[in-house]
């Protein structure tokens, strides 16, 4: 096992969903209606194959639960969730050691990338870790969220690496572990309990633990 890079989820592993909950609660409460429609949207659209156009189906099926025209749907996701939403971003910090260890990982000479099922270059910019990428992916824009195949496959090809050369964190054991895995990548688990027989390669919780497991033992 020789990892040349790595790749992260941005939600929920570079900061705490948690904290992102508690900041958003306001936003939540106004938006409650919505917030349920869209989460039914994404989790049916995550399911569904084969999709021609992620972003119109998208529209399409939040229309649909709101009982709206399909451009006023994509109305709402645009400013309800892809800009209102994310600016509480600003208010959430990254989880300890994140920027040491993506430091780290490019001063070893590691490629690094971030993917997310929301727009990324907006994202990394509330976050203030614009900049750092090799690669960035919205698996949006590939068409397909995950656990599917698709947006790993992206970041490979955008990476130029073999998928047994690539090592993908994320805080979700079924969209992150199992997405990577099924794809033949390595995955590291950020979880304070493991899964029982996980099939992740590494789990941790504390970012000095994934600098000590990759740079020790799995580069160079």
């Amino acid at each position: 096992m020789d990892i040349n890079a790595v790749a992260f989820d941005i939600d929920g592993t570079l900061y705490s969903n948690d904290r992102m909950h508690l900041q958003s609660l306001p936003f939540a409460l106004r938006h409650i209606r919505q917030l349920k429609a869209f989460r039914r949207v994404r989790l049916e659209l995550r399911r569904t194959r084969p999709i021609e156009d992620f972003h119109r189906l998208q529209a399409e099926l939040f229309g649909r639960e709101l009982g709206v025209s399909v451009g006023k749907a994509a109305e709402i996701i645009e400013t309800v969730f892809y800009d209102r939403w994310e600016q509480v971003l600003r208010r959430v910090p990254l989880f300890p050691g994140v920027r040491e260890t993506v430091a780290a990982f490019r001063d070893a000479g590691l490629k690094v990338a971030v993917a997310s099922d929301f727009p990324v270059a907006r994202k990394l910019g509330l976050l203030g870790i614009d900049g750092l990428w090799d690669c960035e992916v919205s698996t949006e824009e590939v068409g397909y969220l995950k656990p599917n195949p698709e947006p790993f496959h992206a970041l490979l090809d955008c990476l130029g690496e073999p998928p047994e050369r690539v090592l993908y964190v994320g805080n979700s054991y079924r969209y992150d572990v199992e997405g990577a895995k099924a794809v033949g990548m390595y995955a590291a688990h950020l979880t304070r309990r493991p899964e029982r027989d996980s099939i992740a390669d590494f789990s941790f919780y504390r970012y000095d633990r994934l600098r000590q497991w990759v740079l020790t033992d799995h580069h160079g």
